[in-house]
């Protein structure tokens, strides 16, 4: 079977218009509305023209837009850049466009869209990044939805049968698995090989799922078999429970030698890892030599020094220092919460990353940490919300490049001037000065703390 993927379409100024985005488009001005958007660019600049490729929509507040001269520069760096269009943001520097824009743009034939207050840049970004990036986002999004219920799945013992019913329903498809030479030969069917068992395959409606997606469930299906193996089952519950024992400081950890068979216990230092509960089976067809347990809440893997991952399994994990045989206590709890960590990140946590201020905050009660949310971020994200401003956009760029004003304009396509005036607005409004080092602390510990705070519940 051949599989094609066609390049994705660039979105069109036609699409945001109509994406149900809250943008418009005021009458008279230029209606080439199926203009591709190759990148949506936001700049206060009268002339951005030296950063911009061809394509791109150029949003701005027009801050630098105020007289007639102002407009018809900007419009005619535009044209000369190729732009694809403009989004002109009402309510923060002018309530509405300035006649002087719209007829420059009118003259040289430039659309041009008007984003409300409540609708910022970031959402016209977003979804030009989403369009661009379908079929990556259509995977990630499906692993997000499929790995909590495969993993439910695995939990209960249920068949391969029944596993790839769940996936099916979810993704609204069904699967079959044929045992091995007795697949159909159709040119057209989607198939993935599960060593050992057969033949995935994918029958359904509309487009098949990614590649990416269909060997994930191949995985877990091989998976669902060896969980038909009671015994190592149940032999891997028994480590995770010693392993828990260990941890809560119930059971010395040189008694694990003596419990369990397991060459590594005789080696000089040991690392743990921790995986989602119902990870056993998976984990272990994947590292074979280390010793696994499944604990109630999760997955525990001891191995002989620091663990290389090396194959993709589309899960968290969290990973300890490798340490005596006599500290394998604290490499779990370590473990625990780099996999904490790595649940709301995804991928892999190191103990390189566990010495940081986010590990620190990912340990406190988010009650602690509400103050900094209510008083800081709230004021700015309101008034964003009800004027169309990007203080809180402003303020993470800031933060990402380490407060430097001169980074975070190039970052923003702005002047350094408008950063430093965005800044002194965001103390105005929060009594807090972001170029301060303290208060730049409690700014990073207030958006840490409203992006937990927006989490879905469990994680």
């Amino acid at each position: 079977m051949s599989e094609v993927h066609a390049e994705p379409a660039a979105p069109t100024l036609r699409d945001l218009a109509t994406a149900g985005l809250g943008l418009s488009v005021p009458d008279g001005t230029a209606q080439e509305l199926d203009r591709p958007v190759s990148w949506v660019h936001t700049t206060e600049m009268r002339d951005p023209s030296r950063y911009l490729r061809g394509g791109e929509l150029v949003c701005t507040v027009g801050i630098s837009l105020h007289t007639d001269q102002d407009c018809a520069t900007f419009v005619d760096a535009l044209s000369r850049a190729r732009a694809a269009g403009v989004c002109f943001g009402v309510g923060d520097e002018h309530d509405a466009v300035p006649e002087a824009l719209l007829a420059q743009c009118r003259l040289h034939g430039l659309p041009l869209l008007v984003a409300p207050p409540s609708v910022p840049f970031s959402v016209v970004s977003r979804f030009v990044a989403e369009y661009w990036l379908g079929s990556e986002i259509a995977v990630a999004r499906a692993t997000n939805a499929l790995v909590p219920e495969l993993l439910s799945s695995l939990r209960r013992h249920d068949s391969p049968r029944q596993l790839l019913d769940s996936a099916g329903q979810l993704l609204g498809c069904y699967f079959l698995l044929e045992p091995e030479g007795g697949a159909d030969s159709d040119d057209d069917a989607v198939t993935v090989p599960v060593p050992g068992l057969g033949t995935l395959v994918w029958v359904g409606r509309g487009d098949h799922p990614e590649p990416a997606l269909l060997d994930l469930i191949a995985r877990f299906v091989r998976a669902a078999q060896g969980e038909r193996d009671i015994e190592a089952a149940l032999a891997r519950e028994r480590v995770g429970q010693l392993l828990s024992l260990v941890e809560r400081r119930m059971l010395l950890p040189d008694a694990l030698s003596q419990l369990l068979e397991w060459p590594g216990f005789s080696a000089g230092e040991i690392a743990c890892s921790a995986w989602p509960a119902g990870a056993g089976a998976l984990v272990s067809m994947a590292f074979p030599d280390a010793l696994i347990g499944d604990a109630p809440d999760l997955c525990l893997m001891l191995t002989v020094g620091a663990l290389e991952v090396t194959d993709d399994l589309a899960l968290p994990t969290g990973h300890s220092a490798p340490v005596p045989l006599t500290d394998i206590g604290s490499a779990i709890a370590q473990a625990r919460i780099a996999l904490t960590l790595a649940e709301h990140r995804g991928g892999r946590v190191g103990p390189d990353q566990l010495s940081t201020l986010e590990s620190l905050l990912e340990q406190l009660p988010l009650a602690q940490l509400a103050p900094f949310k209510q008083l800081l971020i709230a004021p700015l994200a309101e008034l964003d919300s009800q004027r169309g401003t990007q203080h809180v956009r402003t303020l993470r760029v800031f933060l990402a490049c380490n407060g430097s004003l001169s980074e975070t304009a190039k970052e923003l396509f702005l002047h350094t001037n408008t950063v430093r005036h965005r800044l002194s607005r965001i103390q105005e409004i929060t009594g807090r000065d972001p170029l301060q080092h303290n208060d730049l602390t409690a700014f990073v510990i207030g958006l840490w703390a409203a992006d937990r705070a927006e989490r879905p519940a469990g994680l």
